[in-house]
């Protein structure tokens, strides 16, 4: 097992790495305001067995969550999915076994009570994806980590490392971010959590089980750095193999970015049942300098409850009355007339490339509304349900070198649903949410429903209404016949008949 800590401070953050107090043991050192991630590499052996055996039948797994709650972060980590929990997984090749779904759904009940036994729910995430991308994918509502690092602490955590093993785990409830990804071809399981910038002293223990590495570091700009990398320096160090911090400044390429600005989502009032997400940006400028060919973008993450029309998302000259310039991706399948409570698929993605003014000018604000539509939900007694839609990612994609070397990151951060869509070597110019009210990053909607005293007495209205239409029908047509005179012309017939007999 290796460990890696890093704090990573503001660039006007001051500090005294001669205050760092390292021993064989641990890493002391005083508050200072920094965001933290740590991250943790394991090899198949080093997990439960049960765990391994369900890795062993996928080819890939990455699992990641956000927090729904507001939070301010720092480049290199900048990247930013909508709130809840996000899997996704390929099988492994020619494998169509159901009950290695079924282990998978079972295993991630450690997050929760999750709907995920059925094989529909799972959205097929590969058309129209780069090769590599995952196959199957699932999204549920998350508010918080504390049940998962409860329900984990007893199968991860034994032996003489057991305490500071669940005081770990009880970290998570303060993290905002949380991935676990495994692929077949290393054979390895990462898991890199994040806490926010805020002021926390450094305190970091020694593993028993492996090595840990531990470094506080910043923004810096080396000799030599060319324009798509960030720099950083600081110190590192490793427990238990060096006594004094040893200096970093290095370079990488970075992924992910911070663009300037911010955005807001809401639904526009009325909502009614087709209600409109309007997110308002707070710059029009791309990140990057006209050559490069940069475009805003949105990402929805869709529960079931609400849907777009790809239909349509087809027209241009509506999109252009919505600031929108096309529907890039739509996940399938989407069925536009059914019901949340008979839809199998737990929601649907879509990738929207928004347009900003023509003009170029800095303008103070500028926005783009996204046309939804609800879903017919179960009668409740009030005749209302409350529905959380989460936040999109809302971000700049710039192109750039396809060979470029993200993995050279320490701090990479891929398969996050979107960055499939997009061509290797594509940046993201990350927009920050902000939050309406409350600090949270999710637009509440209030769906009109049946009540449940007036649900028993749509069926009897709908019998009476075919019936009564059937037989206004039927008088219609018995009307008309007698109109057209063909019961005359019968009459008049039968009457020359007898006078000629």
């Amino acid at each position: 097992m290796r460990q890696r800590i890093t704090y990573f401070r503001p660039h006007d953050a001051d500090w005294d790495p001669n205050q760092l107090a390292i021993t064989d043991t641990s890493v002391h050192g005083p508050a200072l305001p920094a965001l933290k991630e740590h991250k943790i590499t394991l090899t198949l052996p080093e997990l439960p067995s049960e765990l391994a055996g369900l890795l062993r039948d996928l080819e890939q797994l990455h699992l990641r969550w956000a927090t729904p709650a507001s939070y301010d972060t720092l480049e290199p980590f900048s990247s930013r999915i909508s709130p809840g929990l996000h899997v996704s997984y390929t099988p492994a090749k020619e494998d169509h076994d159901p009950r290695n779904r079924e282990k998978l759904c079972t295993a991630l009940q450690a997050f929760g009570r999750l709907d995920c036994s059925s094989p529909d729910v799972f959205v097929n995430f590969s058309d129209g994806r780069q090769p590599g991308s995952p196959a199957l994918f699932f999204y549920n509502e998350l508010e918080k980590l504390d049940g998962f690092a409860k329900r984990l602490g007893p199968v991860v955590c034994s032996g003489p490392s057991a305490t500071e093993c669940r005081k770990q785990l009880h970290e998570l409830k303060d993290a905002v971010s949380l991935d676990m990804s495994y692929d077949s071809t290393s054979e390895a399981v990462k898991i890199q959590a994040l806490w926010p910038l805020q002021k926390r002293e450094i305190s970091v223990p020694a593993s028993p089980k492996g090595r840990t590495e531990v470094g506080i570091l910043g923004r810096d700009a080396p000799p030599g750095m060319e324009p798509h990398e960030i720099g950083v320096s600081g110190v590192l160090t490793v427990i238990g193999e060096q006594k004094e911090p040893s200096p970093a400044l290095f370079a990488f390429a970075s992924r992910h970015r911070a663009a300037s600005g911010s955005f807001t989502s809401r639904f526009q009032q009325p909502t009614g049942l087709h209600p409109t997400l309007q997110l308002r940006l707070s710059k029009t400028a791309a990140p990057l300098d006209e050559d490069a060919e940069c475009a805003p973008y949105a990402y929805l993450t869709l529960p079931k409850v609400i849907f777009a029309d790809r239909y349509q998302l087809a027209d241009e000259l509506f999109l252009a009355s919505k600031n929108l310039t096309a529907a890039k991706y739509v996940s399938e399948p989407v069925d536009l007339e059914a019901p949340a409570y008979t839809t199998k698929p737990w929601g649907s993605n879509v990738l929207l490339q928004l347009a900003p003014p023509k003009d170029g000018a800095e303008a103070e604000e500028w926005t783009a509304e996204v046309p939804l539509h609800l879903r017919y939900l179960k009668p409740t007694p009030t005749g209302k349900e409350e529905a959380g839609i989460p936040y999109p990612a809302v971000f700049w994609a710039c192109e750039g070198d396809k060979d470029t070397a993200y993995t050279v990151s320490p701090f990479d951060r891929a398969t996050l649903g979107y960055d499939g869509l997009f061509e290797p070597g594509t940046t993201f110019w990350h927009v920050s949410p902000k939050p309406e009210a409350g600090g949270r990053l999710i637009n509440n909607i209030s769906v009109p429903v049946v009540t449940e005293g007036a649900s028993q007495w749509v069926g009897i209205g709908t019998a009476v209404a075919v019936v009564l239409g059937f037989a206004w029908v039927l008088l219609t047509l018995v009307g008309g016949y007698a109109k057209s005179g063909h019961g005359a012309v019968a009459a008049k017939k039968e009457d020359e008949d007898k006078k000629e007999k």
